[in-house]
């Protein structure tokens, strides 16, 4: 049935409110997202899990970098999958064994979880690890984030992340003001509607190594980035980073 001026289909209704839900247009969308894209062709990060769609590395991976600098990761990840190549050897080693494989990377709980991940997949899925989002959130030590990661990185699944490198991009880029840490379900939604179709994989490590190498913390090479003529931030100044650090707790 056509449309009568003034008024809109369900579908257009419904498509004004998501985007303006998330306070962008068509426009904004595509010129983040054709920069941030073009951004990662040229500068993104040659790191080894980028390497492989397994989701048993991938999983490796993911937990590995939970609050863990990526250099300190990078020869573990290498040991560990030595050690134990699959979901199998891991869940049929000792617990013991797994923690003096993991050291020095802290935060401990770390690998008694991805233990327990293993043995539960052996026993719930026959040794694959699932791909659907609740399936892996029910998983002790996986959560939001990482299910995300899993389903865009092993199964290239256009699925949300949300870690604190995106957190600081989409905060800085697109509202800048308010305290992160109340407006997680915004940026969850911000996350997912940016994600072009089909383009979650390269999309996901792009934010992340923009992030963590342009739009850093402390000291953003603003006049660099491909943000900069309409990112709500720009251009950084001292009280901006006092409103990171107090997020990322500097």
């Amino acid at each position: 049935m056509p449309t009568t001026p003034g008024s809109r289909t369900t579908s257009q209704r419904k498509k004004k409110r998501s985007t303006k839900s998330h306070g962008l247009d068509t426009s904004q969308k595509r010129r983040f997202q054709t920069r941030l894209l073009r951004w990662y062709k040229k500068f993104g990060r040659d790191l080894p899990w980028r390497k492989t769609s397994d989701p048993y590395h991938i999983l490796v991976s993911e937990v590995m970098l939970q609050q863990t600098q990526v250099d300190r990761v990078i020869p573990k990840y290498h040991e560990f999958l030595d050690r134990y190549p699959s979901l199998e050897e891991l869940a049929g080693a000792p617990v013991s064994d797994v923690k003096k494989t993991w050291y020095p990377l802290g935060y401990n709980i770390r690998p008694e979880r991805l233990h327990s991940i293993a043995c539960e997949t052996m026993e719930r899925y026959g040794g694959r690890l699932p791909s659907a989002a609740a399936e892996l959130l029910s998983f002790k030590g996986i959560g939001r984030y990482t299910a995300g990661a899993i389903r865009s990185f092993a199964f290239n699944e256009d699925a949300p992340i949300l870690d604190t490198n995106v957190i600081r991009v989409l905060h800085r880029v697109f509202l800048a003001k308010g305290d992160p840490k109340t407006q997680k379900p915004q940026l969850w939604q911000l996350s997912e509607s940016l994600i072009p179709r089909g383009k979650g994989y390269d999309f996901n490590q792009a934010i992340m190594d923009f992030g963590a190498t342009c739009c850093t913390a402390r000291t953003p090479s603003c006049r660099q980035c491909p943000m900069k003529s309409f990112c709500k931030t720009y251009p950084f100044d001292l009280k901006s980073r006092r409103a990171t650090e107090r997020y990322e707790g500097r």
